[in-house]
């Protein structure tokens, strides 16, 4: 998983300890988090978990 800043571009590793939390140092701009192919189908597959969960609960 890493961090990309959307003006300039820059990605940052998280698993720096270094990393930005919300601004670019370089620009100054908004940093968004981007997830890899395998991380998004597990964020999906826990999110399909919970829609489960919740159904049986109501």
């Amino acid at each position: 998983m890493y961090k990309i800043c959307m003006n300039c571009g820059k990605k940052y590793d998280l698993s720096e300890k270094k990393c930005p939390k919300r601004k670019c140092p370089v620009c100054g701009g908004k940093i968004e988090t981007q997830y890899t192919e395998e991380e998004m189908r597990e964020i999906k597959k826990q999110n399909d978990d919970m829609v489960v969960i919740n159904t049986l609960l109501m």
